[in-house]
């Protein structure tokens, strides 16, 4: 067997015909049953009888990646089926998340008689108790957590509520399954905008989720549609694109829309007008720049680098809070945590954490509890609210938590390998096993003899720029200083690809000299 194919099994705990299986091609039979879904058959035959007495019928979206995709996939299905529906993303600002009864009530006067939830509406109760008390049925299809008990909606959909295997699958993948619905097959165009869904929510790569974005991968690079490619600013479609140039583009217009432009989104997705979509394009483009902007984190004071957690109150949008903890964790390596004053009550403020292994944000909300009013998220990411009067002794306590508490990163798996082993056979080897993403990374690889290469560098030499004789880039951001100067080190980074005027190159990325 191949020495690095050995290293690569080894890495992910496969064997050689688990390796096998997952390189393999898949097709649209590799997806489930749409009727593994429980309810899927009461759910559709609801959608059939709107359709056939003309109902007004209304998706109702979220504001993020997979809400707006998820609603776009279930407008686009309808389209196709020759029906034109209400669509509406709400605003995060005046509406919140999810269905609520001051949006029933508005949906109700236009005459509204089936609303559709996707990304959204298993923890909506009291505005599908109030839409049934107007006579509006409700189907719910949404894959966030479950309560104790269901809504009293018409029918539910839930990843949760199937005979599958128990893994999270994003709100536009369960808007996939309806649209195989309406349709009695899959649409290669909307596998494609499931398959960005997937990876925007950070689905895990296992099961269901791999095969919607290995299979969306290939049909956007084969059908290569406008929409997806004038975002993603080239014709070549990977996990890479999708999530970091595609999906943030997307999440941009939700999270700075103070009103309801997001809306304008399931418009470019689903419109067939050329034109329009290069307006519309050119629209996203500009809010991308602008959230790029306003999401930079600004320096410190010499008293808040010293503290074991970033604990800032802004006058930022509540929107971009989650990115500028990110920045924070990012440059300083510490646990991050930014409020802004609340958009609905001025005695209030919202916060957003961002972490890191070793760092529980979850936990640390518990042990702060009593002065939270509102709170939510995972081990890494979390969101909450506390009165603002309460800031500085809440400040005070979250850094006295951190103090204990301090981050700790878990050590990163590698491959140990040689300068001669970057070649285009073991990028392949690698490759076969794309997509990449959450729960399946690509592996990090660990070059030994990191020092017996000579790099070249950048114009301002703060880069390492190199192309090895196989015609592998080496590329290493803001290390060039690194290579000059060290004398004996290693190397570690992954391969990647990138297009530049057609032209596919292999990358390897350089994310550490040790």
């Amino acid at each position: 067997m191949n020495e690095f194919l050995n290293k690569v099994l080894k890495y992910y705990d496969l064997s050689l015909e688990e390796y096998e299986k997952l390189s393999a091609p898949v097709t649209l039979n590799d997806l489930p049953y749409a009727y593994a879904f429980f309810n899927f058959e009461k759910f559709m035959m609801r959608i059939e009888e709107a359709i056939k007495n003309d109902e007004e019928v209304v998706i109702y979206g979220d504001y993020d990646a997979d809400g707006i995709m998820a609603t776009s996939i279930l407008k686009k299905a309808f389209l196709k089926r020759g029906k034109n529906v209400y669509t509406m993303i709400p605003s995060r600002y005046k509406d919140g998340y999810g269905l609520n009864e001051r949006a029933v009530n508005r949906l109700h006067k236009r005459g509204i008689t089936l609303i559709i939830t996707v990304d959204n509406g298993v923890s909506a109760h009291k505005a599908i108790k109030h839409a049934n008390s107007l006579g509006i049925d409700v189907l719910v299809s949404d894959h966030h957590e479950l309560s104790a008990t269901l809504p009293d909606a018409y029918a539910v959909l839930h990843p949760d509520l199937s005979s599958l295997p128990a893994i999270n699958s994003c709100g536009a993948y369960m808007a996939l399954v309806i649209s195989y619905g309406l349709l009695t097959y899959y649409d290669e165009y909307l596998v494609g905008l499931a398959a960005i869904a997937t990876l925007a929510d950070m689905m895990p790569l296992v099961d269901r989720n791999r095969t919607v974005v290995k299979l969306g991968i290939s049909f956007l690079n084969k059908n290569k549609p406008f929409s997806v490619s004038t975002l993603n600013g080239s014709q070549l479609f990977d996990e890479v694109s999708l999530g970091m140039r595609v999906a943030p583009r997307i999440n941009a217009l939700g999270r700075l829309s103070q009103n309801y432009e997001a809306n304008i989104l399931v418009e470019y997705f689903t419109t067939d007008d050329v034109k329009r979509m290069y307006d519309i394009s050119a629209y996203v483009e500009k809010v991308y720049e602008e959230r790029k902007n306003l999401s930079k984190a600004s320096e410190l004071s010499e008293e808040e680098l010293n503290n074991p957690a970033i604990v800032l109150l802004t006058t930022e949008l509540e929107g971009i809070l989650g990115l500028i903890a990110q920045s924070y964790l990012l440059t300083h390596n510490k646990p991050a945590l930014i409020f802004t004053e609340s958009s609905e009550d001025d005695t209030l403020i919202k916060g957003s954490a961002r972490s890191s292994s070793g760092f529980n944000v979850v936990e640390a909300f518990a042990a702060l509890k009593n002065y939270i009013l509102a709170s939510g998220g995972h081990p890494e990411a979390g969101g909450l609210t506390i009165k603002k009067a309460d800031f500085l002794n809440f400040k005070r306590d979250f850094l006295a938590y951190a103090a204990l508490n301090p981050l700790v990163l878990k050590k990163e798996k590698y491959i140990e390998a040689h300068f001669e082993d970057l070649n285009p056979e073991n990028y392949k080897i690698i490759n076969n096993l794309a997509p990449f993403g959450f729960k399946f990374p690509s592996p990090t690889i660990k070059i030994v003899d990191g020092n017996t290469y000579k790099y070249t560098y950048s114009r301002d030499g703060k880069h390492v720029i190199s192309t090895l004789e196989n015609g592998i880039k080496l590329i290493g951001f803001s290390l060039g200083e690194e290579a000059r100067n060290k004398k004996e080190f290693a190397i570690y980074g992954t391969f990647s690809q990138s297009e530049f005027r057609n032209v596919v190159s292999i990358e390897f990325k350089i994310k550490q000299i040790i």
